[in-house]
């Protein structure tokens, strides 16, 4: 899929290519429309960069409980 922004908008936004496509991404894994691989996958990074560009805009990781026991579970197996 290919977006294309007209200049005028994207001005008005003040953000450069790169800065949309993380503010895209960040809003699809805050909106749980992708997990934290695939917003990697947008930028070109690991999970864990996305991870970490994730507080530029004040979000924090999506880490409920089962993610937390289905973890547990695994490190188990250790």
């Amino acid at each position: 899929m290919k977006i294309e922004i007209l200049d005028e908008v994207a001005e008005k936004t003040g953000f450069n290519e790169k800065e949309m496509l993380e503010f895209l991404s960040v809003w699809l894994y805050k909106s749980k429309k992708i997990n934290g691989v695939q917003g990697g996958e947008i930028l070109g990074t690991s999970e864990i960069e996305f991870h970490g560009l994730l507080e530029k805009y004040g979000q924090y990781v999506n880490y409920g409980i089962n993610e937390y026991l289905e973890d547990s579970d695994n490190l188990k197996d250790f």
